[in-house]
């Protein structure tokens, strides 16, 4: 005979509840605090840019070389590969004997790969 479903409760435990109501409220005091206690007297010179302590050194609108973006872009490309390190070592030991040791060895050989043809291709040299 098939079991009847029984109805989902969808209540939250009360823990929940609370760690939720009091986080809103948190949220919902410090922003009504922060309006109110902050100074809203419009100027001039709080509407100019302003960099690490100096008030517009430069023109902004000169063109900063590509050679910026790119080297950003490998740093994250290169960090953003670092990261999968942490997973794979916690997970290890699940993965199998030698099996995951030739699987960080196949990532650090496309990373090898992208590295070298970065290299070649004058990406990581400043001039």
């Amino acid at each position: 005979m098939p079991h009847a479903l029984s109805a989902v409760s969808l209540t939250a435990p009360p823990s929940l509840v609370t760690y939720l109501t009091i986080a809103i409220l948190l949220v919902a005091a410090l922003l009504l605090l922060t309006g109110r206690l902050s100074p809203s007297l419009p100027s001039s010179a709080k509407g100019r840019p302003y960099e690490s302590g100096v008030s517009e050194p430069i023109s902004t609108q000169t063109r900063w070389p590509v050679r910026f973006a790119l080297v950003g872009m490998l740093f994250l490309i290169f960090d953003v590969e670092a990261l999968f390190f942490y997973p794979w070592a916690v997970v290890l030991r699940d993965l199998g004997g030698w099996g995951g040791v030739v699987k960080v060895l196949s990532f650090f050989v496309v990373l090898g790969v992208g590295y070298m043809y970065a290299r070649a291709r004058g990406a990581l040299d400043w001039q």
